[in-house]
């Protein structure tokens, strides 16, 4: 995720502030679609395998060995992650260029 942030500041914008992948350069934008794609994946990988101990921890939070805080913060967290990860993957395709058309 570093490599993408640091990539970010070299992406160029059009005139409404979108991604501009014609303006950009052709080894940013591939950097920017590489890591954040690699990013996207590493944190659903992640989501995931806190869900999966969240699940098996469910017993402890019925006798109060977890507190609710712990599991709304978790909550809170996931749903972070899970919006980050929506915006890389959306950042990813925005950053791919298009075809070039033929000429007619």
């Amino acid at each position: 995720m570093q490599e993408l942030f640091e990539l970010l500041p070299h992406l160029k914008l059009d005139a409404n502030g979108d991604p501009d992948p014609r303006a950009t350069d052709g080894a940013v934008l591939k950097g920017l679609v590489l890591h954040a794609q690699a990013s996207a994946a590493a944190m659903n990988l992640g989501m995931s395998a806190v869900g999966s101990m969240m699940a098996y921890a469910a017993p402890e939070c019925e006798d109060k060995a977890i507190s609710s805080d712990a599991i709304e913060a978790l909550g809170w967290l996931l749903a972070e992650l899970g919006a980050i990860t929506a915006l890389m993957i959306r950042l990813a395709a925005r950053c791919t260029p298009l075809p070039e058309q033929p000429a007619h």
